[in-house]
């Protein structure tokens, strides 16, 4: 039974032979052949379905507030107005097409207000406030650093320090102003003196008008260097900070270091350099 088998077997053999080298080269060219000049298998289809495509009427309506809403601002900070009624500005919300109705201005409106584009206060809006906000920062100073900084401790003794200078420079300069009111009382008094004793109104005259004239070509001389009024509150002014600067280098003052400590601490002392304190509060 199994030479049967055995010698169907090799029947089956002679009449499939294997195939020779040569012919299984040639086919694998073949299809390499057509592997690579066969067009490429299509990619899935990446275009949006038409649901997706289609924009709906609540994209479409955001899309047409947001543009209002963008013109709105640009009108609001182009506008040569700071603040304008809080009437005006719904108004303006509809004109723009940022808003259907007043109570969508209106909800659009606090909504601005919470975002920091405008300001509401007291039926007022205010268009820019970073102003108002600078202007509140001026006039109430925050005190950002902790009570232990020892910057405070060293911007009081700064404090200190700078006070007696500016006292020491006053009273240097009420001196030199008493000074000049006696000399000019010396000059009339020689003048009365020349006039009715030694000389006469006839010689005592030109000298009398040329002194006046001197006056009036210093004022004139003062103003051409300082181009200020040549008034005795600017002279004054003016020879304090002068005074006050000569202190200042004297004692080794670090008026810089003073003025950024004070910047630091945000503390409103007694004003800004270099117009220093009032005469009639020191």
């Amino acid at each position: 039974m199994w030479r049967a088998a055995a010698s169907h077997l090799l029947r089956r053999r002679a009449a499939h032979p294997p195939p020779s080298p040569a012919t299984a080269t040639g086919a694998a060219c073949a299809l390499r052949h057509v592997r690579l000049f066969s067009p490429p298998p299509h990619p899935p289809s990446s275009r949006p379905t038409e649901a997706e495509a289609e924009v709906t009427a609540a994209e479409a309506r955001r899309l047409v507030r947001l543009v209002g809403v963008e013109a709105l601002k640009r009108r609001l900070r182009d506008g040569r107005e700071e603040v304008v009624g809080y009437g005006e500005l719904l108004d303006a919300c509809v004109e723009a097409g940022a808003a259907r109705t007043r109570r969508d201005a209106e909800a659009l409106a606090r909504a601005m207000d919470e975002a920091g584009v405008v300001l509401l206060f007291r039926d007022k809006a205010y268009l820019h406030p970073e102003k108002v906000v600078e202007l509140v920062r001026r006039a109430v100073p925050l005190a950002l650093s902790p009570e232990n900084d020892s910057r405070k401790e060293e911007l009081k003794k700064l404090q200190e320090k700078k006070e007696e200078i500016d006292k020491l420079a006053h009273k240097q300069v009420r001196r030199i102003l008493w000074s000049g009111l006696g000399f000019f009382m010396c000059q009339v008094g020689l003048f009365f003196r020349l006039t009715f004793w030694e000389f006469s109104w006839d010689v005592m005259e030109p000298i009398a008008f040329f002194t006046t004239a001197s006056g009036l070509l210093v004022g004139y001389a003062y103003f051409l260097i300082t181009s200020r009024d040549p008034t005795y509150e600017d002279f004054m002014e003016r020879l304090y900070l002068s005074r006050h600067r000569k202190l200042c280098a004297k004692n080794s003052f670090d008026m810089e270091k003073y003025l950024e400590l004070q910047k630091h601490c945000k503390c409103p002392l007694e004003g800004h350099y270099p117009h220093g304190p009032k005469f009639h509060d020191l």
